[in-house]
């Protein structure tokens, strides 16, 4: 993330009342600016991924802010991700930063993209906070090919509230691959640009491929709902040819009982 310059003075209204007023620095937004084209296809592909989910928020604007006594208190990660959160009151909320107490939990990914003046934080202080706060994941992208955190590409997971590096692959044409078991999916750099591809088929995924696979996903459920709903009527329909299989039966049997009682009667009255 990028260096501070300014002070800004921001009041949120939210579902809890109103918080006292928050003095944060803004970012250098050219810094900012020169990190992200390196990164745009993978925040893309991340950003579509979650964009409509109701319990999944996805972001790369604004801070964490992590202590609600303390405004100063707030980090500002290039791209988070949260899971299990109301992503919907969030998003309709605009809410400009990310409020740990009021979102109800800290985001459970974070991805920091290397420059000139942050790469010592994300590998020092950040790191730490993150490690600290319980950010299930954390992963650094350096698109000068590891000039400045020392590998091109680095994922870290929680465990027991300590990081553990992913083990990274190092493919015949020398590109290196992550695996994120937080979002399972891969992410790749080939010497030059970072792709995102899906584990399974190992094909590299696209905002367009998303587009199609959700709207293949929402057909196949409405064709599935459709499926069940025919499966339904043909358990009704058998249910009733039952129905009047066994009311047929039942009349002939009756009609039977009527035919002995009716000869029964008949050999009665021919006896002497």
């Amino acid at each position: 993330m990028a260096a501070t310059v300014a002070s800004t003075k921001a009041t949120a209204q939210y579902r809890f009342g109103k918080y006292p007023d928050i003095f944060y620095d803004e970012p250098d937004r050219e810094d900012r600016v020169l990190q992200f084209p390196p990164l745009y296809r993978v925040i893309g592909i991340l950003f579509e991924m979650y964009k409509d989910s109701p319990d999944v928020f996805a972001t790369g604007d604004g801070f964490i802010f992590y202590d609600e006594s303390d405004g100063n208190r707030r980090v500002g990660p290039d791209f988070l991700i949260a899971f299990g959160v109301d992503a919907v009151y969030i998003r309709e909320s605009e809410m400009p930063n990310y409020l740990v107490w009021e979102i109800g939990k800290v985001p459970d990914f974070v991805m920091e993209v290397a420059s000139p003046s942050t790469w010592r934080n994300d590998l020092g202080h950040k790191r730490e906070l993150y490690e600290r706060l319980g950010v299930q994941e954390y992963w650094r992208f350096d698109h000068k090919d590891g000039e400045y955190y020392g590998q091109p590409l680095a994922g870290e997971r929680l465990v027991d509230g300590v990081y553990q590096p992913y083990e990274l692959s190092i493919e015949d044409d020398g590109s290196i691959k992550g695996y994120s078991e937080l979002l399972d999916m891969v992410f790749c750099w080939d010497g030059h640009e970072f792709d995102v591809m899906d584990p399974e088929t190992g094909m590299t995924l696209h905002r367009i491929t998303i587009a199609e696979a959700r709207a293949e996903a929402a057909e196949a459920r409405i064709a599935e709902q459709e499926a069940r709903a025919e499966a339904a009527e043909m358990r009704i329909v058998e249910q009733e040819a039952r129905t009047e299989a066994a009311e047929a039966r039942a009349e002939e049997s009756e009609a039977r009982e009527r035919s002995l009682l009716e000869e029964i009667a008949r050999l009665r009255q021919q006896q002497p």
